[in-house]
């Protein structure tokens, strides 16, 4: 409980301090935890082509799929968004 009012506490100051709207600052949360997910994924298709279990790492392959399209999704709508910011080559 502490720690979710100590974040609040900190997103109230995120844009005063940092320029950053708290919209931007939860996409860029949500866009780190994307890019967690895929390398989760990419270790979990690795242990299911090691266990031979194809059934699992085709699945596993869609899913990641899934993810890196909202990776893609969210670095398109971060980049229209934050000023200044140059698009990377994806």
């Amino acid at each position: 409980m502490a720690a979710a009012i100590m974040e609040q506490a900190k997103r109230r100051v995120t844009p005063q301090v940092s320029g950053v709207s708290n919209i931007n600052y939860d996409l860029i949360a949500l866009l780190h935890n994307k890019l967690k997910g895929v390398a989760a994924l990419e270790q979990y298709k690795a242990d299911a082509q090691e266990a031979s279990d194809q059934e699992v790492a085709q699945l596993l392959e869609q899913l990641e799929r899934r993810e890196v399209e909202d990776v893609q999704r969210l670095k398109d709508m971060l980049s229209r968004r934050l000023p200044g910011q140059q698009r990377a080559a994806a």
